[in-house]
């Protein structure tokens, strides 16, 4: 039998199987020269994107992934705003014409192709990012020579493979060392489970909410192997039961534009991002008391990314992140860091979820706010006198809520910006007067 490229969920995949997936489409004009086009591809099926991905990248074409969840007016709405020629909504075809361009010239793809992704969004609408797909393969080597940890680990990618962390450093990077990674699309956590029983040295890819969800469901007496996290580190008290349940935890950090920047295949406190990858330069502040923004330069290019994140590095040569430049709440001069407030109050009994924001202060030019969600009612004026024997008087909320849910943005990520705003919207500015 014919070793498999990837799983999704149950069942394996060959070349044979792809070749079968992507014969009917490339038989379609349109996919007869496909160098210099911008695809716009959303599928239901997984497998049917993985296999379209992977005949298309070494032909040079340019892809747009849209989330399968995505209804039609949006995912033709994104084809549009990134200047797709084509739009593959499920196994309906059709051209971006200039008509619904609004007249805007396509805009056209880099020699090679690439891949355009969307910035999450967290600090305003999101950007395209369009990263030909050589600068991906020199991301894909340099990732596969650091993390050498991961050689022996098969892959299990609980995200979407749409998003450049399930695709570039789940499928791509684990065909780079020739493994074949299981991609799963049926998030209910004990299928989750059994499929991690499966492949028992595992390396899982997911959003930190859903490894949080799988802690609490996995048997007292079982662990996982592997686990990888992305995204914002993170809180103190998660972090510690986490490492109690897997063998082996792991942090990785990046941006839109460059990929992953760094990774720490033993993640010891929350922050810690480990070693920048070999085909970056990357600059920081020195120390923790004096943190600067984390600048990125790609060094095959120049490319020089203002990552907005405020970091350091140790004497170690480890890279740590503080803070979003934006969420950092500035108090009469002095910088407050949300996780360190959210930390103390994730270590109040009962509390779950901890959210620290800013609002404007006319005295101070800028006050902390935090929401949280808890088992059951508890007396804020309470709360807030216990933060006060664990916290600097700067760093103690002036505005404490309890709501019954935090929202977060489709990719899982809390916009603190967004709570910003919506406490302004309800006339609560007045408390912080």
């Amino acid at each position: 039998m014919t070793a498999p490229l990837f799983y999704v969920d149950n069942t394996p995949y060959s070349q044979a199987d792809c070749d079968h997936i992507v014969r009917g489409l490339a038989e379609r004009p349109e996919f007869q020269s496909p160098v210099g086009c911008r695809f716009a591809v959303c599928l239901q099926d997984t497998a049917h994107w993985l296999a379209l991905c992977l005949w298309l990248k070494p032909l040079g074409a340019s892809v747009l992934p849209i989330h399968p969840g995505t209804p039609y007016p949006a995912a033709n709405a994104l084809a549009e705003d990134t200047g797709c020629s084509y739009l593959l909504f499920g196994e309906q075809l059709q051209e971006v014409t200039p008509e619904t361009l609004g007249g805007v010239t396509r805009t056209a793809s880099a020699e090679g192709g690439e891949l355009i992704q969307l910035s999450s969004g967290t600090t305003g609408k999101a950007k395209t990012i369009a990263r030909p797909w050589r600068d991906i393969d020199r991301e894909l080597a340099a990732y596969v020579a650091h993390f050498t940890e991961a050689r022996a680990l098969t892959p299990v990618v609980a995200c979407p493979v749409t998003h450049s962390y399930g695709l570039i450093c789940g499928v791509l990077a684990a065909r780079e060392r020739g493994i074949a990674p299981h991609v799963v699309t049926n998030l209910n956590p004990r299928f989750i489970i059994a499929r991690l029983r499966a492949v028992p040295e595992h390396l899982l890819y997911a959003s930190p909410t859903l490894i949080s969800l799988l802690m609490r469901m996995l048997p007292e007496q079982e662990m996982l192997h592997a686990v990888m996290l992305s995204g914002a580190p993170l809180p103190a008290p998660v972090l510690t039961q986490l490492r109690d349940r897997c063998l082996r935890l792991c942090q990785q950090y990046g941006c839109s534009e460059a990929g992953c920047v760094a990774v720490s295949a033993d993640v010891t406190e929350p922050g810690l991002l480990g070693h920048p990858l070999p085909h970056l330069s990357v600059q920081a502040g020195a120390s923790a008391g004096q943190p600067d923004e984390i600048l990125i330069t790609v060094k095959a290019t120049g490319q020089r990314i203002h990552s907005k994140d405020l970091g350091y590095f140790d004497h170690r040569g480890q890279l740590h992140f503080l803070a979003r430049t934006d969420d950092t709440i500035n108090v009469a001069g002095i910088n407050v860091y949300p996780g360190a407030v959210e930390d103390v109050f994730l270590g109040y009994p009962g509390i779950r979820e901890a959210v620290a924001f800013k609002q404007p202060d006319a005295f101070a030019g800028e006050r902390v706010c935090l929401r949280f969600v808890a088992d059951s009612d508890i007396d804020t004026d309470q709360l807030r006198q216990w933060s006060r024997d664990r916290l600097s008087p700067h760093q103690v909320p002036s505005l404490i809520e309890q709501v019954e849910s935090i929202s977060r943005l489709p990719n899982g990520k809390v916009s603190r910006r967004l709570l910003s705003e919506s406490l302004a919207d309800k006339g609560q500015r007045e408390v912080l007067a």
